[in-house]
């Protein structure tokens, strides 16, 4: 790990111009990287097969009705917003 000598900021690697150089993200302070310290900042994970995860898609279903039905919804929402007007008057 290198610091900043500016800031004191932890420099990061950064491809510029096909060349990997630490980068301060703070204040843009670049020094060229050897290969020997481009070694050193490579990192490789894997993750065994049993802890992988799948991803989960979630679809909203709407009910279907029938025109019959559809009607009938109508009719009912009228008479409930009809009374609800009356009640308030």
């Amino acid at each position: 790990m290198r610091f900043c000598p500016r800031d004191g900021t932890l420099m990061v690697p950064h491809k510029k111009d096909g060349v990997t150089v630490l980068k301060c993200p703070k204040c843009g302070y670049e020094v060229k990287l050897s290969e020997k310290a481009k070694e050193a900042y490579r990192q490789k994970a894997e993750v065994a097969e049993e802890k992988k995860r799948g991803v989960m898609v979630a679809e909203e279903r709407r009910p279907e009705y029938d025109q019959e039905e559809m009607e009938e919804l109508r009719r009912q929402l009228l008479e409930n917003l009809q009374e609800a007007e009356r009640e308030t008057d």
